[in-house]
């Protein structure tokens, strides 16, 4: 049953918020609607605003595609429901590591959830399950990279000494939680 309604909460956040895709002014936008038992919420955070609208460390500076994560980990605040269901949706621009796809575990207030494997230039989703969120609503996802490197070990000619794994453009978030 609770897979049943794991399913269906996603399904109706992801239909129900698809068409919140259009750029926006604001850096972050959040949404809820509630059903009779079941609270659904939406939030979209804008990396390449200089406040993209959570906490975060372990990224460079914005950019105009949005910001590089910097070294081996990159962490992102994120503000839920107690006791929910979501779904966050990582748009990944490009990645740092030419030829080879870069590799990260993805954990959640210091649970493992997701081991990714990625190219770039798309949507990278991770699930996590109430049990991984705080008492409060709170997730931090932590990105631990397995490849992370420096430009100039694909480029000799590079200067940049950051050592980088993904651009990340947006994150959104898609939850629901039992009332």
């Amino acid at each position: 049953m609770k897979s049943i309604m794991y399913f269906l909460g996603m399904a109706f956040a992801m239909c129900c918020c698809s068409s919140k895709q259009e750029p926006v002014e604001a850096a972050a936008q959040s949404e809820s609607e509630k059903d009779s038992n079941v609270n659904h919420f939406y939030s979209f955070y804008d990396f390449s605003k200089e406040d993209p609208g959570c906490e975060f460390s372990g990224f460079s500076g914005d950019e105009s595609f949005g910001r590089w994560s910097s070294g081996d980990t990159s962490t992102i605040d994120l503000m839920t429901a107690p006791m929910a269901e979501f779904t966050a949706r990582l748009d990944v621009h490009r990645i740092g590591t030419e030829g080879e796809p870069i590799e990260f575990d993805v954990l959640v207030n210091s649970e493992p959830v997701s081991h990714v494997s990625t190219n770039g230039h798309e949507s990278v989703y991770v699930n996590v399950s109430k049990e991984n969120v705080g008492a409060d609503g709170s997730a931090r996802l932590m990105l631990a990279f397995k490849n992370a490197a420096k430009p100039s070990k694909y480029n000799p000619e590079s200067k940049d000494p950051r050592k980088l794994g993904i651009a990340l453009s947006s994150v959104t978030v898609y939850g629901y939680s039992m009332k």
